[in-house]
């Protein structure tokens, strides 16, 4: 109960810092005076891209092309010790 009375001061402290106008921002939103755009029409497939479907590709190889600080030209990957180069 003793720990109730100063939590219940403070509460009532600072509702009493709170503004009792409503923000401009908020009251203009409201105003049926504020001008507004007209609505235009947009299609609903603006700017989607057709992904085709495409063959497996070597997924080593995939790996090295997005590899941060990659150089695939230069041929030092793992495959082509394998290869005996």
């Amino acid at each position: 109960m003793l720990k109730l009375i100063p939590m219940a001061a403070l509460g009532l402290g600072l509702a009493a810092c709170v503004p009792t106008q409503h923000p401009s921002y908020l009251v203009a939103a409201a105003d049926p005076a504020v001008g507004t755009r007209p609505p235009t029409y947009s299609a609903v497939t603006a700017g989607v891209r057709a992904y085709d479907v495409v063959d497996p590709l070597d997924w080593r190889e995939l790996n090295r092309r997005v590899a941060p600080g990659a150089n695939p030209e230069r041929g030092d990957s793992d495959d082509a010790a394998r290869r005996g180069r």
